[in-house]
């Protein structure tokens, strides 16, 4: 029965189509910043006990599933959620948080499927990063709405951080500091709807993408970024944080996570 299965494996057809998708290259699993999705490829072997040919294949895509989760859970794990803490950190520190984490995982959508002669599976996956940041806020960030300047006129759209050059480190939850450390925004002033919507900061490589980008309107408020506090967090001048602290401004998007930071 073993050699018979494996022959059928080999059928011609089946052969023709392998040699094509081995030729195909996965993507290189990771996580995609400026779409908010992680990628991962799981793969499979066949069993040549299995009694035939489709359920040697559906124990193969069983097994390529379960391996593509191992992999977007290993990646997850190494997501920053602000500096010094990670998502392994969260899911390690609270149960509640794992299940919850390892649930969404689970909910990742195919991309793609290859079959190979031999009957192995290879299955390209990804999982959406969107809602994540709300369920992994600790709960003395997710109570009131800390306030923001509101009562002048909206000059502005948006709001992008050109941080070219200083590289800081893509994370859930990047805070933005004034030179002294102090924080001029952060995961506390944005609403709860926007969380799960838009999370706090997207990311971005170039500026042009940036000032295009819907997050950020037709007319994102511009500031330079001077350095990288602990990895993750974003430091402007004292000059521009007084922009955003104008308490006769207008800075109400950024309750909406309309922010982009340019990272190279």
């Amino acid at each position: 029965m073993r050699n018979a299965l494996a022959l059928l494996l080999l059928v011609p057809a089946v052969a023709l189509g392998a040699e094509k998708a081995e030729k195909k290259k996965p993507q290189i699993p990771g996580v995609d910043w400026a779409a908010g999705t992680i990628k991962a490829t799981g793969r499979g072997a066949p069993n040549l006990n299995a009694p035939s040919v489709a359920a040697a294949r559906l124990g193969a895509e069983k097994a390529a599933e379960m391996d593509a989760l191992r992999n977007i859970l290993a990646t997850l794990k190494a997501v920053q959620i602000s500096a010094g803490k990670s998502v392994g950190d969260a899911m390690s520190s609270n149960d509640t948080v794992k299940a919850t984490v390892e649930g969404q995982a689970k909910g990742f959508k195919r991309v793609d499927t290859r079959y190979f002669s031999d009957g192995g599976v290879e299955l390209d996956v990804e999982m959406s990063l969107e809602g994540l940041l709300s369920e992994l806020m600790p709960a003395e960030e997710s109570g009131a709405l800390a306030q923001l300047p509101s009562s002048g006129e909206m000059t502005n759209t948006g709001l992008v951080i050109d941080a070219g050059g200083l590289h800081p480190k893509p994370a859930l939850a990047p805070r933005l500091l004034d030179e002294a450390g102090n924080e001029v925004y952060a995961a506390r002033y944005v609403t709860k709807d926007a969380l799960k919507a838009n999370g706090i900061a997207g990311y971005l490589k170039t500026m042009d993408e940036a000032k295009k980008s819907a997050r950020v309107g037709g007319k994102p408020l511009v500031v330079k970024a001077v350095k990288v506090a602990g990895g993750t967090d974003v430091v402007i001048s004292n000059a521009d944080a007084d922009k955003l602290r104008d308490p006769k401004g207008n800075v109400s998007y950024l309750a909406e996570g309309r922010v982009i930071i340019v990272a190279d």
